[in-house]
């Protein structure tokens, strides 16, 4: 959870002189605040109002569902995670959250989680965390979880799912007219979350060493013959601070798909 809050409120450490990211010179600051960033995306990509409502799928700790919430009326954000939704809903009452920085093995610097710039009191309130499995989105339809949606993120959890076309089909069936779904993904399929035969891609098709599937071209047929357009496509960085000398710098694969 430290290393989420560090991720999803990068101006945190200000108040207390300490970088909760990246504390040197010359580093790829462009790769910062991601979680702000996925949810700018689908605001630029301006999809039809209808409801006005957001959908955050992984929401995490929740830094991205309060960017969505500046411009929806509405945004419903859940995780898998109970503790990441916990978490998420502490930063939406402004409880004092507090959180280790990692700089050394076991020596750390503690810090207050503090919002980015604009997310007021008004803002947070916009949003309505709960514990879900976007793999079961029909049911959380069907159980009243979860309504229709102008506007959908899901940030690098495609390639963490048990069935990632459950989900697929499932934000599908969930998207207004003109809504727009955006999607994250560094396509980094491993089999203790997916098993083999429900990855898109990443793999040679059987009998070859040669004709590799490629998970973003798997995607686009699976999301247009949903009845979706993609819109936008881009390589998105990101980094996330293992400690002070330690990173892990990722670029994944954002798309934009309005449907039609």
């Amino acid at each position: 959870v430290n290393m989420y809050l560090e991720w999803h409120y990068p101006s945190s450490g200000e108040k207390e002189g300490v970088s909760s990211i990246l504390p040197h010179t010359n580093t790829p600051t462009y790769a910062l605040r991601f979680p702000q960033r996925v949810a700018g995306l689908l605001q630029s990509l301006e999809p039809t109002k209808t409801n006005g409502n957001a959908l955050d799928i992984g929401c995490a700790v929740g830094g991205s569902s309060f960017q969505l919430a500046t411009t929806f009326d509405h945004v419903d954000a859940f995780d898998y995670s109970h503790a990441f939704v916990q978490m998420a809903q502490r930063m939406q009452t402004e409880d004092s959250v507090s959180f280790r920085v990692p700089i050394e093995s076991d020596i750390h610097e503690t810090v207050q989680a503090v919002h980015e710039e604009g997310i007021t009191t008004r803002i947070r309130s916009k949003v309505r965390f709960f514990q879900g499995d976007a793999c079961q989105i029909p049911q959380m339809v069907q159980d009243g979880k979860l309504a229709t949606y102008d506007g959908v993120i899901m940030s690098n959890l495609l390639c963490r799912l048990k069935d990632p076309m459950a989900c697929l089909r499932g934000i599908a069936s969930i998207v207004n007219p003109g809504g727009v779904v955006v999607i994250v993904t560094p396509f980094s399929w491993l089999t203790e979350f997916t098993s083999r035969e429900n990855w898109l891609g990443g793999y040679y098709r059987e009998g070859t060493d040669t004709k590799a599937v490629e998970s973003k071209d798997i995607l686009r047929k699976v999301m247009e013959a949903e009845g979706f357009e993609k819109v936008h496509d881009e390589e998105m960085p990101l980094i996330i601070r293992e400690h002070q000398r330690k990173y892990q710098y990722i670029v994944s694969q954002a798309t934009g798909w309005r449907k039609k």
